[in-house]
């Protein structure tokens, strides 16, 4: 775990062009964001007024939050979909870097580019998985307020079954870069996060702890008197990148260690 944390970093070191990917599906999300940026402001106000909620149910919540703001639900689907597959296609490139070593970094931000609906119908899937999980969470959450203490720990357990079955899942994207299909992506993920269960787990703390110490860092700049200068939109922007890049390198990495 420990060895694949820092070969990340000196992969990043050693081969900054690796950047490269980061670099290009992130200014094709400023460019997506930028198009849609009014609508984006405007839906977002209409959710933040709370004043403008109606009075719901629990149990009625969802088909009242549906009919209250069909235009806007649609809007965020739309908006996370597009976003999710600029960010799976960046992860696909740089898995696809990292396992096939005699690749240019070009060679394979175009793998995902022909691999594009390939990585549609993924985040599609995922999507359903999340859809599917917010009815059943809501559904026990009824149970919950009704049961009382009793249903208090049955959602907690619920939501602890998710998250064990989300983690077996985290490699899928690295796995589609490798050249699997989706169904024997989702299967070796599954197999290879139960094998490597605690380890897995053990590898996500690094990241968090990685990417919280270089967020640490942006805030302390963002807090200089450099902080309110034009080019710190520049510092950000990097700061962003090699986040992003170095959470991307670790997971393929992580799979290669493990696996020899």
């Amino acid at each position: 775990m420990i060895k694949s944390l820092i070969e990340s970093v000196l992969m990043i070191l050693k081969k900054p062009v690796v950047l490269l990917a980061g670099i290009v599906f992130i200014l094709i999300d400023f460019i997506f964001r930028y198009v849609v940026e009014d609508q984006a402001i405007e839906t977002v106000f209409s959710f933040l007024n709370f004043s403008n909620y109606p009075l719901f149910e629990l149990q009625k919540m969802p088909f009242q939050l549906i009919a209250s703001y069909p235009s806007e639900l649609i809007f965020v689907g739309l908006f996370l979909i597009i976003s999710s597959v600029i960010s799976t296609m960046m992860s696909v490139s740089l898995a696809n870097y990292v396992f096939e070593k005699n690749k240019s970094i070009t060679s394979s931000i175009m793998f995902s580019v022909k691999n594009l609906m390939k990585i549609i119908l993924l985040v599609l899937f995922f999507g359903l998985i999340f859809v599917f999980s917010a009815i059943v969470l809501w559904i026990v959450a009824l149970f919950a307020f009704a049961a009382g203490f009793l249903g208090a720990i049955i959602l907690l357990l619920v939501i602890v079954f998710m998250g064990f079955v989300l983690l077996h899942f985290v490699f899928v994207p690295a796995l589609i870069g490798k050249g699997l299909n989706i169904k024997k992506a989702f299967k070796e993920s599954w197999n290879f996060s139960g094998k490597n269960f605690f380890s897995v787990i053990l590898l996500l703390i690094g990241i968090a702890l990685i990417d919280f110490v270089l967020s640490q860092i942006y805030i302390i700049i963002l807090n200089t008197d450099f902080g309110e200068n034009e080019l710190m939109i520049i510092v950000e922007m990097i700061f962003t990148l090699i986040i992003l890049t170095y959470t991307n390198i670790v997971f393929p990495l992580f799979y290669l260690n493990k696996s020899k």
